[in-house]
This record gives C-alpha cells, sequence and structure tokens, in this order.
C-alpha cells in the first residue's frame, strides 16, 4: 500500500514537472512584449512633433511567423510624416547552431520586398534585447510607403548562408487588404518621443 502511493505521488509531481515546464515554454514562446515600444528615432520624433499620437498606425499581422518558421514579427508602426515603417523581429539561438550552420547574428540584415522580390528598404536596428533563449531586434526602415499598392514582406536575409532561397516567403506585412489603424501611445511612449537629444 505505501509503495503504491510513494509510485502515486512520484508520477503525479513528475506530471506536474512536466506541466509546468511546457506552460512555461508556451509563455516564453508567445511573449510579444519585447522592443512592443515605438523607438525614438529622429523621424518618428519629427513625426509625433508634427502630428502628435496621429502620427502612428499599426496593423495585425496576417501571419507573425515567417514560413520555415525561423523567425517572429510583431508590433508593427509606421510613421505617416516620416514615411518610417518600424517592427520587431524574433529568432531563436537554434537559428545559427542548427538552421543556418555557420552564420552568425552579424551576418544577418532584414529587408523589405515588394512582390516582383525587388528591394524596398534595409532595416536600420534601432535596439536589441535577449530574453530567455531569444534575440529580439527592433527594425527601421525609411522611404516606406503604407498603405502600399503591392504587397510589402519582411526578409531575414544572410547572404554567407544564401538565405532565403528564391521560392522562401517573408512576413506579409502591407498590402491594400491590410487595415492600419492609429496607435494609442503609453505614456513612455509619448515621453520618450517628445525628448530632444
Amino acid at each position: 500500500m505505501k509503495l503504491k502511493k510513494i509510485i502515486k505521488i512520484i508520477f503525479v509531481s513528475l506530471l506536474i514537472i512536466f506541466l509546468t515546464f511546457i506552460a512555461a515554454r508556451i509563455f516564453m514562446s508567445s511573449d510579444r512584449s519585447v522592443l512592443d515600444d515605438i523607438y525614438p528615432t529622429e523621424k518618428a520624433k519629427n513625426a509625433y512633433a508634427s502630428l502628435g499620437e496621429a502620427a502612428f498606425s499599426t496593423c495585425k499581422l496576417p501571419r507573425d511567423m515567417s514560413e520555415d518558421g525561423y523567425f517572429t514579427a510583431y508590433a508593427p508602426s509606421y510613421s505617416k510624416g516620416e514615411n518610417e515603417f518600424q517592427i520587431t523581429v524574433r529568432y531563436n539561438e537554434g537559428l545559427y547552431t542548427k538552421y543556418l550552420v555557420g552564420s552568425a547574428p552579424d551576418d544577418y540584415y532584414y529587408e523589405l520586398r515588394d512582390a516582383d522580390g525587388n528591394t524596398v528598404s534595409r532595416a536600420n536596428i534601432v535596439c536589441e534585447k535577449e530574453r530567455y533563449f531569444y534575440h529580439h531586434y527592433r527594425l527601421s526602415f525609411e522611404d516606406v510607403t503604407i498603405p502600399s499598392e503591392t504587397e510589402l514582406y519582411l526578409f531575414l536575409c544572410c547572404d554567407s548562408s544564401s538565405y532565403p532561397a528564391k521560392h522562401t516567403a517573408g512576413i506579409l506585412v502591407a498590402h491594400p487588404s491590410i487595415e492600419y489603424k492609429d496607435i494609442t501611445l503609453s505614456r513612455a511612449e509619448k515621453e520618450s518621443l517628445a525628448l530632444n537629444d
């Protein structure tokens, strides 16, 4: 009787540990709170000075993960007055140890491309952060027009790994059917955008 009770306690304990681990992994992979604010670039500050909160819009991305699962994107924002597009990308460190073997984060860059595969803009990395085993980058693209009459796709690129291949799809960030709506800025965003260097 005692042995059965001990086995049951061990089994229940292991099950709780396993479920806690799964829940933690789900929480970590779904966390979109890192670098989700508009970064106060000069263009973003100029837009805010000219138009206030009405300067910025955002959308719900139809899909936030690349087709191959290599990276995710979230928190898009567009400043109308300055034609600047910002978005945060995230990838797991397994990207360069398992998938793009031999590459390194310094090899990566990000592009917006149109439906024909032409580069519309190349990103500036304005902020970066690591949380858990993920790398997060806030990107700024200049001279971008949204809403766009063509599709705009976000690509992670690595020349040393010949990535992406021609058939690889990027993450759709703009299309005539994707509606960009005004953003309600947080207090922290308003303060950072109003700051003069």
